[in-house]
């Protein structure tokens, strides 16, 4: 029962926000590539740890100073390559489908491809918590969980960005790369930084980083959300407009 509480605290946030961001989209999308989006999230664990894992032990024995082995941690073991493999899910497979034709989609699949990874990454926390997995589990359900869905927001406008403006795709897809890049490795550089040094004020920054992604992640999502109303209010009016049309 213990066991099951604590996979349940784990899965809860990140389930909370799938329902959140798909029931929000007023042309929802197909479970299928719900479904497909989010799977592929889940596997993109394996490559980043097949990745990860031996930078970790090339790189860390040779980094003494902590600030730099919070910066080396932070970018080059945890963003780059965690938001280049969710990335490489919306670009190979979440784009190409069907259903993927307005820009609100973009936004949709990014939230779901990061909480895929991030859902499976918050079991392995939890469940390694140990007596601490109360904690831990809290903590992460209000930084880390939602910080991967806010970063696979703001990747998945531009891949839409990139998807409906093709003359400008190339500087879309560096964005929905180096953004996400950025905003990640200064999170976790705050938060590595306070483990390294032991001084508590380097969190500041990781804090002030998810309320930045937590503003631009609403009014990206409100500015999709207006641009669906509009698409609606054009295709009702247009409804109306048919029947007299014909005669």
């Amino acid at each position: 029962m213990a066991d099951l509480t604590m996979i349940g605290a784990a899965l809860l946030p990140s389930l909370f926000l799938l329902v959140y961001f798909i029931r929000s989209d007023r042309f929802p999308e197909p479970w299928g590539g719900i479904l497909g989006t989010f799977g592929f999230g889940v596997a993109t664990v394996a490559p980043v740890l097949a990745i990860v894992v031996p930078l970790q032990n090339l790189l860390e024995p040779r980094v003494t100073d902590p600030f730099a082995l919070a910066g080396v941690q932070a970018f080059i073991l945890a963003a780059l390559p965690e938001e280049a493999l969710k990335l490489a899910v919306l670009l190979g497979f979440s784009r190409r489908l069907k259903a993927f034709d307005e820009p609100m989609d973009g936004l949709v699949y990014g939230v779901v491809a990061s909480l895929g990874f991030a859902t499976f990454e918050n079991v392995l926390y939890v469940a390694g918590g140990g007596d601490g997995w109360l904690g831990i589990a809290l903590v992460r359900a209000f930084s880390a969980v939602p910080g991967h869905a806010m970063l696979g927001a703001i990747m998945g406008f531009y891949i839409a960005r990139a998807h409906f403006e093709p003359e400008a795709a190339r500087g879309m897809i560096a964005r929905a790369l180096i953004v996400p890049v950025l905003l990640h490795g200064i999170y976790d550089f705050g938060l590595l930084a306070t483990v390294n040094s032991g001084e508590a004020g380097w969190v500041l920054i990781g804090i002030a980083v998810l309320i930045v992604e937590l503003v631009w992640t609403v009014r990206l999502h409100r500015r999709l959300r207006r641009a669906q109303q509009r698409r609606l209010v054009e295709e009702s009016a247009a409804a109306m407009a048919a029947p007299h049309l014909g005669t």
